[in-house]
């Protein structure tokens, strides 16, 4: 996220997971899944550190936006530069040494894109970008992890950073 948006980045302790209330926790598809939102919501609660332009959460549950949605990867507020990717469905099973690269690369694809919510970015329909929709992982893992010379462009203008550098 560092190099991607040119702007330092930190980790802060985590948060447990027993703040989520149970009406917003539901049971789908035989596991449990969390409503994206009320992470959102908790996130803007919590104090931020300083000088923080955004804050991602990031959780080994799955999310859901609304009741009439399976799943999302993940979710972000446009207005609060705050959001929560997820990497249940990016993992292909569970967590391991063979997956691992490729569950980063989703997750790196899948937080670059909702941090560019943050930014007031919308998705991208003007070319192969990490701002396209995704509605699956095959949609996911043919979107690069980069942006579009618009969205750098949208992205530089929100940010002001170089477009130049390395």
């Amino acid at each position: 996220m560092q190099i991607f948006f040119q702007t330092s980045s930190g980790l802060l302790n985590p948060t447990d997971e027993r703040v989520i209330p149970t009406k917003d926790i539901r049971t789908h598809e035989n596991h449990q899944q969390i409503l994206a939102s009320t992470v959102l919501d908790i996130l803007y609660k919590e104090e931020k550190p300083a000088n923080t332009l955004a804050l991602m959460a990031i959780t080994e549950k799955d999310l859901f936006p609304s009741e009439n949605w399976n799943y999302v990867f993940g979710l972000a507020s446009y207005t609060k530069r705050i959001g929560v990717s997820s990497i249940y469905r990016l993992q292909n099973s569970k967590l391991d040494s063979l997956n691992f690269d490729l569950c980063l690369k989703r997750l790196i694809n899948i937080s670059s894109h909702e941090i560019g919510h943050m930014f007031k970015m919308k998705h991208c329909i003007t070319a192969h970008c990490v701002m396209n929709g995704s509605n699956g992982l095959h949609e996911t893992d043919l979107s690069p992890n980069r942006l579009c010379s618009e969205c750098q462009k949208k992205l530089q203008l929100a940010r002001g950073f170089d477009l130049q550098k390395d």
